[in-house]
């Protein structure tokens, strides 16, 4: 059974989607300061719509996204490590010459 988490939040607000592979479907399982609310979904390409809706929704009426789990990476944070060699390409930094271009004369 796979489970993944996105958080949500807005102000003291924290709104929680969870969701589950469930027989015959899939589930999203949303939990905010209410109780828990269940949605079914038979096919993926419905829970994808759904959730997509849902985000664009809630990005829309000042939630911010906070967090998803779980965390999918391996190995170390590559982004404080600083590189040994340089490996952007050094032929598009170069100075480009421009072309003088005269009209009519």
């Amino acid at each position: 059974m796979t489970s993944t988490t996105w958080t949500f939040a807005r102000q003291q607000q924290r709104l929680v989607v969870n969701e589950r592979d469930a027989a015959g479907g899939f589930r999203l399982i949303i939990s905010c300061d209410e109780a828990p609310k269940s949605y079914s979904f038979p096919t993926a390409s419905a829970r994808s719509r759904f959730k997509s809706d849902m985000e664009a929704f809630l990005l829309k009426t000042g939630w911010t996204f906070l967090d998803f789990s779980p965390d999918r990476r391996r190995g170390r944070d590559r982004r404080g490590f600083p590189r040994m060699e340089e490996r952007r390409r050094w032929w598009t930094d170069g100075v480009k010459e421009m072309k003088k271009v005269v009209w009519g004369g």
